[in-house]
C-alpha cells in the first residue's frame, strides 16, 4: 500500500462528489489487504466508511435529502430498491447491490465519487455529532442488524468473542438491551485494555485475555451451563466452532465476522444444536433502519460508544496502520485527508 496520484473523480450525472473529511479503517479492508478480495486489484483505493462534505450534485439526480455544502455519511452497502428482498425490509441483502470501496473507488482519498445506487445511502450528519465519530455509524448500523435475530432479554449472559470496534459495539448494544452480564473475550491483551477504556470496568462487561485458556471451559465455569447469547465478532474459524459450545440450552450464536478467503469452512458441532437445541444465526451489513438508530446511538453516545475510535491520522499514515490494527495496537483509526 502507497500513497500516491489518481485522477480526479468526476461527479456522475446521476450521482454525487464529497470531498473526503473523515473516513474510518475497517476490519474488512484490513482482511481484504492480508488475503485478497475477488473484487479488488493492485492499484485500487480503498475506504467505505465515508464522511465528506457535499461539492456537487449531478443535474440528472433524483431529488435528495441533503444539498451542496451539507456534510454527509454514506453507508456502504448499496442496494437496488426494486427486488424482492429490498421491497421485504432486508435490502442489506440485496443480490444486485455493490459495496463502496470495493465496486467503486472507495475514500482513503480527497475526493469520492457517489454514484446513483448510493445516493438513497446518504444521510446528513444530525447535530451533535462530528464527521469523525460519524464514520463508525457504519460498522455500528451492521453490528445493530446482526443483533436483530438475537433477542437478548434482561439479565442474559452474553458472550461476545473478539474485543475490536465492533466487538465493543455489540458490548455496548447488549448492555443497551438490559443484559445482565457481558463475557467478552481477547487473545491480544492491548485490544482488551483499549475495549475496556471505551467501556469501562463497572457496568457489567468482565473484560478476560483468553490467550492462556480454553475459552469455553471458562465459560462453563462462571455460568454453569453456558451463556444465553454468543456473539462471534472476529474472523476466526475456531472461535465460531467453540461459540457453540459456549451457548446454554435454547441459547442463540451469531457468526457476525467473515471468514477469510480460503477458511470458509469449519468444523460444525451439530449435537449441539439437536440436543441442546442451539440456534446459530448469520448476518452481513446492514438496513436503513439500523442505519437511522446507529446515527442516533452515536449522536447520543450511549455507553460511550464513540470512544471506539482511538484515532485520527492524515491520509498519508494510512499504510502504516493497517499491520497495527492487525496486531491490535490500534482499536479504530479515522483517516482524515
Amino acid at each position: 500500500m502507497r500513497l500516491g496520484e489518481v485522477p480526479d473523480p468526476v461527479c456522475p450525472a446521476d450521482g454525487a462528489l464529497l470531498r473526503v473529511t473523515a473516513c474510518g479503517i475497517c476490519g474488512t479492508d484490513v482482511r481484504a489487504f492480508y488475503n485478497g478480495d475477488r473484487r479488488i486489484e493492485p492499484g485500487a483505493v480503498l475506504g467505505h466508511e465515508i464522511c465528506g462534505e457535499v461539492l456537487e450534485i449531478g443535474g440528472d439526480a433524483e431529488p435528495a435529502q441533503f444539498e451542496p455544502g451539507d456534510l454527509v455519511h454514506v453507508i456502504s452497502t448499496l442496494y437496488c430498491g426494486q427486488c424482492k428482498l429490498c421491497r421485504n425490509g432486508n435490502e442489506h441483502l440485496c443480490q444486485d447491490g455493490a459495496l463502496m470501496g470495493f465496486d467503486f473507488q472507495g475514500a482513503y482519498a480527497e475526493l469520492v465519487a457517489i454514484p446513483e445506487i448510493a445516493m438513497k445511502n446518504v444521510f446528513k450528519i444530525p447535530d451533535g455529532l462530528d464527521d469523525v465519530h460519524a464514520t463508525f455509524a457504519d460498522p455500528l448500523s451492521d453490528a445493530i442488524c446482526g443483533q436483530k435475530d438475537l433477542d437478548i432479554e434482561l439479565d442474559d449472559r452474553v458472550v461476545v468473542i473478539g474485543a475490536g470496534p465492533v466487538g465493543t459495539a455489540h458490548c455496548a448494544l447488549a448492555l443497551a438491551q438490559g443484559a445482565g452480564s457481558v463475557y467478552l473475550l481477547e487473545t491480544e491483551p492491548r485490544r482488551l485494555e483499549l475495549a475496556e477504556e471505551v467501556l469501562g470496568g463497572d457496568n457489567g462487561v468482565v473484560f478476560t485475555d483468553v490467550s492462556g485458556r480454553d475459552s469455553v471451559e471458562y465459560i462453563r465455569s462462571e455460568t454453569g451451563d453456558g451463556a444465553e447469547r454468543v456473539i462471534v465478532a472476529c474472523s476466526n474459524a475456531r472461535a465460531q466452532e467453540q461459540a457453540m459450545e459456549m451457548a446454554a440450552p435454547r441459547g442463540r450464536v451469531l457468526f457476525f465476522g467473515g471468514l477469510p478467503k480460503g477458511t470458509t469452512t469449519i468444523e460444525f458441532p451439530s449435537n449441539v444444536l439437536h440436543y441442546r437445541e442451539v440456534a446459530v444465526l448469520g448476518s452481513y451489513a446492514s438496513r436503513y433502519r439500523d442505519q437511522v438508530l446507529a446515527l442516533d446511538m452515536l449522536r447520543r453516545n450511549t455507553h460511550n460508544v464513540r470512544g471506539v475510535i482511538s484515532e485520527v491520522i492524515p491520509l498519508e499514515e494510512t499504510p502504516q496502520a493497517f499491520p497495527r490494527l492487525r496486531s491490535g495496537e490500534a482499536l479504530k483509526v479515522v483517516v482524515k485527508p
